[in-house]
């Protein structure tokens, strides 16, 4: 036989796996074109996908040239590459299924028993970080906080409301966002969500 020959009788198969153990890089290449894309065509039949089917090829190639003396091939090479890529595309199929399982568990696993109640809670609980957060704030500058930003007056009109000086509105505000911003972590969006709380609230 021919070194880049294939052939598929009984001799032949035991000829190409000695020269396959043997390193033959030229027999093997030859085998590979031979063989590859019936394989390929088996593989995709079965996992609907020509990444994961060229995998599957790849890896059964990889595997007889890395393993070739420890193969049993009890019959015809083509029906041990065949039996071969069947039994990995099943296996492919089966890691899948468990694979999409696992997700569906662990995204299950994530939800709350009670959405409303968790959302519920959520609310309680920056309300309650609010409360504490204003409760830190001297007297002068928390209604000052309170008439900007829910009672949406301009600074001169809390000035004028309060009978202090506009630089002073502008310290209280300034001492007011710092101090809650200290107590509630910079997270824009927290604050931002606490402070459209208040404003449903104070309708």
């Amino acid at each position: 036989m021919g070194k880049a020959e294939m052939n598929t009788g009984p001799d032949d198969d035991l000829l190409l796996m000695d020269a396959i153990r043997h390193k033959d890089r030229k027999v093997f290449e030859a085998f590979y074109k031979k063989y590859y894309r019936q394989l390929f065509i088996l593989a995709f039949r079965y996992v609907g996908r020509t990444e994961a089917a060229e995998e599957i090829v790849h890896d059964l190639f990889i595997n007889i040239w890395n393993k070739a003396g420890q193969l049993n091939i009890q019959y015809a090479m083509k029906s041990y590459l065949f039996r071969s890529i069947v039994n990995a595309s099943l296996n492919f199929l089966k890691k899948e299924k468990q694979d999409a399982a696992k997700q569906l568990t662990y995204l299950a696993d994530q939800l709350p028993e009670n959405p409303e109640e968790e959302n519920l809670n959520k609310e309680e609980l920056l309300l309650k970080n609010l409360e504490e957060a204003l409760a830190l704030l001297p007297p002068k500058c928390k209604e000052v906080m309170y008439l900007s930003r829910f009672g949406k007056l301009k600074q001169q009109e809390i000035a004028d409301q309060m009978n202090i000086s506009l630089k002073t509105v502008k310290n209280h505000l300034t001492y007011g966002f710092q101090k809650l911003r200290e107590h509630l972590g910079k997270s824009a969006a927290l604050l931002l969500a606490i402070v459209m709380f208040l404003k449903t609230l104070l309708r």
